[in-house]
C-alpha cells in the first residue's frame, strides 16, 4: 500500500505557499492529490518558486484555508456598498440587480471589431457575420473588439462600460460575436470563473494615473434631499483562457448607492413636482364653483336668466309677435 500513494515530504508541506490571486482560480477548482512521481528526492525537496503576489505589488484578492482578504488602496470616501460593486468580478449585473431588486439590461452603444489576417500584419476591421474569420481565431490571429454598453435599470443608466476584448478561440468568438453574449454572461455560459485584476478606482473624472486617487469633479446638486452627487469609476481586467477583457466602468452618481429606488425614480418625481402647480390651476379653471362665493354664483345665475329672456323677446319681435304687445 505504501507504494500506491506517495506522501508529500516535510519540506514540501512546510514551504507550500498560500494560494492567492491569479493562482487561486486554477487551483481552487481542482483538489490537490499527491501523485506518484519518478523524480528523485532531491528534485522534490527543492524550494518552490516564489508566489506571483510577492513579485507583483498590490495583490487584490487572497485566501488561506480559513481566511479571505480583499486588499486595495480604496479612496477614503468610498463606502462599503460601493466597494462591493467595485469588487464585482464579471457579475456586476447580478450585483446591481440584487441591490435595486430590479432587472439590469444591456444596451449597446457601439462596437468596433478587428482581426489579424496574418501574424505579421496589423489588425484590420472585421465585418460581421464572418464565419471564416471566427473559425480562424487563435493566439496568432486574435479577434479584438472595442465596445461600449450602458447598464440600465428601469430605463435609467446605472453604469457605462467601455471595454477592449481579445478573443483567441473559435468557440469564444462564436459565443461573443454570433450569439451576442455580453461579457458577464460569457463567463457564466462557459462555466469559468475569470481571474480579476482591479487596476484603479477613482472619484470624479477618469484618470490614467493608476497610482494615486484622482482629483474630484465639481459636485452638482442632487434631487435627494439636497445632497451632492459625484461619479465613481474603476478600471479592471478579466481573463480566462482565450477570452481577455480590459474594462472601464463609470457609475454616474454615488447617490445611486444611497437612494436605491428613490434615485431611480428621482427624475419622475421631479417631473411630477414640476407639473403639480399647473395641474392645480387647471382644476380651478374647470371647476369654478369650488372657488367662487355663493353670492357671486347667484349674480351669475340671474344675469344668465336675464340674457335668456332678452334673447327670447328679440326672437318674438323679429317674427312679428312680442310678449309685451297687445294681440
Amino acid at each position: 500500500m505504501s507504494n500506491l500513494v506517495t506522501a508529500p515530504s516535510a519540506v514540501e508541506v512546510i514551504s507550500t505557499p498560500t494560494l492567492k490571486h491569479r493562482e487561486s482560480w486554477s487551483k481552487l477548482n481542482r483538489t490537490h492529490v499527491p501523485e506518484p512521481s519518478n523524480k528523485s528526492a532531491e528534485t522534490i525537496a527543492q524550494p518552490p518558486q516564489a508566489p506571483m503576489e510577492q513579485k507583483r505589488a498590490g495583490s487584490f484578492y487572497s485566501y488561506s484555508p480559513k481566511t479571505t482578504s480583499i486588499n486595495f488602496p480604496w479612496p477614503q470616501e468610498v463606502t462599503g456598498i460601493e466597494r462591493i460593486a467595485l469588487s464585482a468580478k464579471g457579475d456586476l449585473q447580478r450585483v446591481l440587480s440584487a441591490f435595486f431588486a430590479r432587472p439590469i439590461s444591456i444596451a449597446l452603444v457601439y462596437s468596433n471589431t478587428f482581426h489579424h489576417v496574418c501574424p505579421s500584419q496589423p489588425a484590420v476591421p472585421l465585418s460581421l457575420p464572418n464565419p471564416c474569420a471566427i473559425a480562424s481565431a487563435s493566439r496568432d490571429l486574435p479577434i479584438i473588439q472595442t465596445r461600449q454598453v450602458h447598464l440600465q435599470c428601469s430605463g435609467k443608466i446605472v453604469c457605462t462600460a467601455t471595454s477592449t476584448v481579445r478573443i483567441t478561440s473559435p468557440e469564444c468568438a462564436r459565443l461573443f460575436l454570433e450569439e451576442k453574449y455580453a461579457i458577464g454572461q460569457m463567463f457564466a455560459r462557459m462555466g469559468k470563473a475569470p481571474e480579476f485584476d482591479l487596476v484603479s478606482v477613482g472619484l470624479g473624472p477618469v484618470s490614467d494615473d493608476t497610482t494615486t486617487p484622482t482629483e474630484k469633479t465639481p459636485l452638482k446638486r442632487s434631487l435627494l434631499g439636497g445632497r451632492q452627487e459625484q461619479q465613481l469609476w474603476r478600471k479592471y481586467r478579466l481573463f480566462v483562457p482565450d477570452f481577455e477583457c480590459e474594462i472601464l466602468e463609470v457609475f454616474p452618481s454615488r447617490d445611486m448607492f444611497v437612494g436605491g429606488h428613490q434615485w431611480l425614480d428621482a427624475d419622475a418625481a421631479a417631473q411630477q413636482w414640476t407639473m403639480e402647480p399647473y395641474t392645480t390651476s387647471m382644476k380651478d379653471i374647470h371647476l369654478p364653483s369650488n372657488v367662487l362665493r355663493p353670492q357671486t354664483s347667484l349674480i351669475l345665475f340671474l344675469g344668465l336668466g336675464f340674457l335668456l329672456m332678452l334673447a327670447f323677446e328679440l326672437s318674438m319681435f323679429f317674427t312679428g309677435r312680442s310678449l309685451f304687445c297687445n294681440l
